[in-house]
């Protein structure tokens, strides 16, 4: 509420039309609370829109069931098969870990679930139901679709026979399978959670249950892969070894028999130098004979597979574990196992799959070429242990050369040698065989299912509580962003602070909607303050007038210029105890009867406005100081129509003593009060006050601080 305000002419200040004057944005606690206050019911709108559509979509959507199942990937288990197996296991790292979390993402597993549970042949699986939102999208696209010109042709057509439903079906399962298995690492640990979420609960564990168990059936699989590789070709030399050890063994007892060397008990050699020949001659054909059959073993796998010679070699010489043939073997095993996993993940052709194949190849001609330099030491030390034995039998031949019976006796000795070796040697593969299949068919795998999936009691979706609250809180917010963009614009003038803050224009205050301001009601007695403020300020802008003729226009129409009129003139008959209206085409047939109304109150039509301005031409032009019409009425109120609609204004405004602007509360801007007073400059300069109209004294209490003059006057 402005006070009192002095006689400023035609200097008052008027800001630029587009560059309006706007008060100082700063964080205002009390500013914010009086936004929020105007802006409750668009933010409790959008809040309950958005709880409505909230519950809404929770009531048309499906329920859906989750159950998970978690696995481990056990180290110690891994630990535990290479105790019973001389291939090795991988070490489970991070990377380790995400290649696992593919290969359950992967659609050869899902096809394995498929399959084992027979989803594709489920209707209910391959048709679930659908939820509201998704089949009014689905009409939308329908409807949509002609309109848009999206031709229903494609190039679906299949030649006859070509089609194969099954399998169709099949892919089409595991691709709706895939869409609902989720897998997720639990922290940093080594245990995977494999989560599907379906619209059935019982059949939503059972599918997480088979997802479990494929793939733990799928890691048994894989860590007897190369056992079986190398299994076979064992067992091709097993059975070569059969023979010669039969072979050699049969050899012993004929010679026996020809030579009827037969004995119980008892050393048949007489003389100790020829016992210890004969012994070392044993020895010494004992080692011939087992370089011989690893010489032999050795050159049987030139032509074998690389993985049959790196698993065969390896175990031949595991005792030194920084033998290069195991080294190569356990880097070929590992290149082997991330082959497998990248294929099933990603397929033969990806980049990945290329480099492992390639590091397979140069692994591959490492191990020949460490298998040629095997051959090599071993034919070497062959061929020493064979110049050995045969000079030791040539030194026994010396000193047995007169008896033919010793001979017999040291040809028997290394034929008991070499079938005594060919058993060894025969026992030897036979237990790498039976480690293999140890291996194969041992129940142990380095995953572990710690919880398996239970039948879900409670959907785990749609949450409706809990999609209430977001909907509100969604809603909420979006009204409060609305909220604040109203806030923001460029705001219609509802305060006098307002007025005078944003256009340089004093105002004398509010006139409430349909005021009575002869009435006892706080709306009138509202109106007739403001009428009595209007009254002194017209008294100060012509200070030396008898009869005073004072010009009230509204800005623009919509506001209640007759209702401010008719407060002013209760106010002007309090003061001078009559008045006279002049309606210039600013009052209407409704107006102008309630304005009749009022004591001491006469209205005369627009041609009285015609007599009264040519007598005051006359009265300038004659010097005279008082006109007949002022000398008859204190004060004469010329209502006029708004400044938009008439040029009026500018006509009489010369011979005005003061103009009062009525502004409509809540509909003009700043911009345009300012425009129309940069327009009508004379109207402006005999300016005594402006007014806010038709204003609604409750809303205005929420542009207003507590604490504000104004807001006090209101609450009065």
């Amino acid at each position: 509420m402005t006070g009192p305000i002095g006689d400023k002419g035609a200097v008052w200040p008027v800001p630029p039309a587009s560059e309006p004057t706007r008060e100082t944005v700063s964080l205002d606690p009390a500013r914010a609370v009086r936004a929020l206050r105007r802006q409750w019911a668009v933010i409790g709108l959008a809040a309950l829109i958005g709880g409505v559509i909230a519950l809404l979509n929770g009531l048309g959507t499906v329920p859906r069931y989750q159950a998970a199942v978690t696995v481990l990937l056990n180290q110690d288990r891994s630990e535990l098969l290479q105790q019973v197996s001389a291939l090795p296991n991988a070490v489970v790292t991070d990377s380790t870990i995400q290649s696992e979390m593919e290969i359950i993402r992967s659609r050869a597993l899902a096809l394995t679930v498929v399959e084992r549970l027979g989803l594709h042949v489920d209707p209910d699986f391959l048709d679930p139901p659908t939820d509201a939102t998704d089949q009014i999208a689905a009409h939308l696209r329908a409807f949509a679709r002609p309109l848009l010109g999206g031709g229903g042709g494609g190039n679906d057509a299949r030649m006859p026979g070509e089609a194969d439903p099954e399998r169709e079906a099949r892919e089409a399962a595991a691709t709706v399978l895939l869409t609902q298995i989720a897998v997720e690492r639990i922290d940093r640990s080594f245990v995977m959670r494999v989560t599907y979420t379906g619209f059935d609960a019982q059949r939503a564990a059972q599918i997480a249950r088979a997802y479990g168990a494929e793939y733990q059936r799928f890691q048994l699989a894989g860590t007897t892969e190369v056992a079986i590789n190398a299994g076979a070709w064992i067992r091709e030399r097993l059975d070569i070894m059969e023979r010669r050890n039969i072979e050699a063994a049969s050899a012993v007892q004929q010679f026996r028999l020809e030579n009827n060397l037969l004995q119980a008990r008892g050393d048949l050699l007489s003389e100790q130098q020829q016992s210890e020949l004969a012994s070392a001659l044993v020895e010494a054909a004992g080692a011939s004979a087992a370089l011989q059959a690893e010489l032999e073993s050795y050159e049987g796998l030139a032509s074998a597979p690389v993985s049959q010679i790196a698993a065969v070699v390896a175990m031949q010489v595991e005792a030194d574990a920084t033998s290069p043939m195991v080294v190569l073997r356990r880097a070929y095993t590992e290149a082997r196992r991330n082959l497998s996993r990248v294929t099933t993940q990603a397929g033969e052709n990806h980049p990945r799959a290329e480099n492992l194949r390639a590091e397979l190849d140069a692994l591959g001609a490492d191990i020949v070429l460490a298998l040629e330099e095997t051959v090599a030491s071993a034919r070497a030390r062959y061929n020493i242990a064979r110049s050995r034995e045969a000079s030791l039998r040539r030194e026994l031949a010396a000193i047995t050369e007169t008896g033919r019976g010793n001979e017999n006796v040291g040809q028997l000795a290394q034929l008991e040698a070499t079938a005594e070796t060919y058993a060894q040697v025969y026992a030897d593969y036979l237990r790498r065989h039976e480690t293999t299949m140890q291996q194969q068919g041992f129940p142990i795998a380095s995953v572990q299912i710690l919880s398996d999936a239970s039948v879900p009691l409670q959907p785990s979706s749609p949450r409706k509580l809990r999609l209430l609250a977001a909907g509100i809180f969604m809603g909420g917010l979006i009204g409060l962003l609305l909220a604040a963009v109203r806030e923001m614009r460029t705001a219609p003038l509802r305060t006098a602070s307002e007025v005078v803050a944003q256009s340089g224009l004093p105002c004398a205050g509010l006139v409430p909607r349909n005021a009575d301001a002869g009435g006892a009601s706080r709306e009138g007695q509202v109106a007739l303050r403001t009428a009595t403020r209007i009254r002194q300020e017209i008294d100060r802008k012509a200070p030396l007038a008898k009869g005073r003729i004072v010009g009230l226009a509204a800005v623009d129409g919509g506001g209640d210029a007759a209702g401010v009129a008719a407060a002013l003139c209760h106010a002007m008959v309090a003061r001078a105890g009559r008045v006279k209206i002049v309606d210039a085409g600013g009052l209407s047939t409704a107006a102008t009867t309630a304005l009749a109304g009022i004591d001491a109150v006469e209205i005369s039509p627009y041609e009285d406005l015609r007599a009264i301005l040519r007598e005051e031409y006359e009265r300038r032009a004659n010097g005279d100081t008082l006109s007949e019409w002022r000398a008859r009425w204190p004060y004469t109120l010329i209502v006029m129509p708004p400044l938009t609609s008439a040029v009026l204004h500018d006509q009489v405004a010369g011979l005005l003593d003061a103009t009062v602007l009525t502004i409509a509360w809540g509909r003009v801007s700043p911009g345009l009060l300012s425009e129309a007073m940069r327009d009508h400059r004379d109207f402006r300069a005999g300016l005594a006050t402006t007014v806010l109209d038709s204003a609604d004294l409750k809303g205005a209490r929420r542009y207003l601080g507590s604490d504000e003059y104004e807001a006090r006057l209101i609450h009065a």
